[in-house]
């Protein structure tokens, strides 16, 4: 019992060790604030909670004040693979009280995301596929 605490105390260091080097990495990335990064999609027709929980989701990534997340960060900067981005696909549609549109629906864009706006674009179609939504 005693070496498996020995080695979950390894592993929670090695883990907070990994998550401090990420976010010294991070810290120098500003990208605009918050008010920019919404007016961005203001011609768009995207309701401003949209971007407004993409921006917010995406800078409680870093512990740093100074990190900032810009509409065209890509998650290749931001994340690491397709999992991580799929996770936060279904955080941000719980967060915004959405629910993921059937499979045929899903297939019907299929493109796959690689920015910040791309993400925001996404959710907003989703959006229009939800069930009492006005038509597009």
């Amino acid at each position: 019992m005693k070496d498996f605490l020995y080695f979950l105390a390894a592993f929670a260091g090695f883990i907070a060790v990994v998550k401090l080097v990420f976010d010294l990495r991070m810290r120098k990335h500003h990208g605009v604030s918050r008010e920019d990064f919404v007016k961005t999609f203001s011609g768009l027709d995207v309701p401003t909670e949209i971007p407004e929980a993409v921006h917010d989701f995406y800078k409680r990534m870093v512990m740093f004040k100074s990190f900032g997340v810009a509409p065209d960060d890509t998650f290749e900067e931001l994340r690491m693979g397709d999992e991580d981005i799929n996770d936060d696909r279904r955080f941000l549609l719980k967060e915004l009280r959405m629910e993921l549109p059937s499979q045929p629906v899903r297939d019907e864009c299929d493109k796959p995301l690689r920015t910040l706006r791309d993400m925001v674009l996404w959710l907003n179609w989703v959006r229009q596929r939800q069930e009492g939504a006005p038509p597009k």
